[in-house]
């Protein structure tokens, strides 16, 4: 019986998605579903890399779009935190204490120290109900009394103006305009690049991060944006890059 379900599973397409993501049978059936049914999903630049989150996790689409640009931009979020109202924490998808949950931010980060918890609000829900915004104002103090940092946005903000949300985000996490992927710290324009795959040297250009060899191989496989080893831009090992996101950490 366990090797004619395993089969039926390889047949379906979910085994490499339980594998990938170590997930069960039904959350491999709705990613599988997801990726089919969805246009969106069909070129992601993540497909197989954040599926389980964005298809399980995340509860909307705005929150979805949002996640797709923070990882794009190596921005690492913790997505729907329980936070407590003693200040107590657990995480998804441990069961929410009804009697002492406070609030659960759609993203939730920390950086220098702070403690930042980002919503994505609907302007539809959120600004026809009105108790709905005052105890958004009154959670919103409350995580201030405890130190966190809150930032909303709006479904307009995310859907017409997403580069300015991550522009919004990485500045509360102290990533300013000056650390942008061309210019280094000294104005010097950047012209020599590393493969985010070999190591090799290459022509700095964001857009294909790739030397030509590796490029090639990358194409045969699906332009899947699978986890590469090296930063594009300073070279060094890092093991969390990719064709959408070539630049580490501290080059973003």
């Amino acid at each position: 019986m366990k090797e004619l379900l395993d089969d039926i599973v390889d047949v379906l397409g979910y085994k490499p998605i339980m594998e990938k993501f170590n997930c069960t049978i039904k959350e491999a059936q709705e990613i599988r579903k997801k990726i089919d049914r969805d246009s969106d999903c069909k070129d992601c630049e993540l497909k197989l890399k954040e599926c389980y989150r964005c298809c399980n996790v995340c509860e909307s689409p705005l929150e979805r779009d949002l996640l797709k640009a923070l990882v794009k931009n190596n921005i690492e979020v913790e997505l729907q935190l329980r936070i407590n109202k003693d200040n107590t924490v657990s995480h998804f998808p441990e069961p929410v204490d009804p009697e002492n949950i406070l609030t659960i931010p759609d993203f939730y980060l920390e950086s220098d120290n702070k403690k930042i918890c980002i919503y994505t609000d609907g302007h539809t829900y959120h600004e026809r109900i009105e108790y709905q915004a005052v105890r958004d104002r009154s959670i919103d103090r409350e995580l201030q009394n405890l130190g966190y940092v809150v930032l909303r946005f709006t479904t307009s903000e995310i859907r017409n103006g997403l580069s300015k949300v991550i522009k919004v985000i990485k500045k509360s996490i102290g990533i300013t305009e000056e650390n942008n992927f061309d210019v280094s710290p000294n104005n010097i324009k950047i012209t020599e690049g590393t493969c985010i795959r070999c190591g090799a040297k290459i022509s700095y250009d964001l857009k294909k991060p790739l030397c030509d060899d590796c490029y090639q191989v990358w194409m045969q496989f699906g332009n899947m944006d699978y986890t590469e080893r090296y930063c594009c831009k300073c070279g060094k090992e890092c093991y969390s890059t990719s064709y959408g996101s070539p630049l580490c950490k501290n080059c973003i």
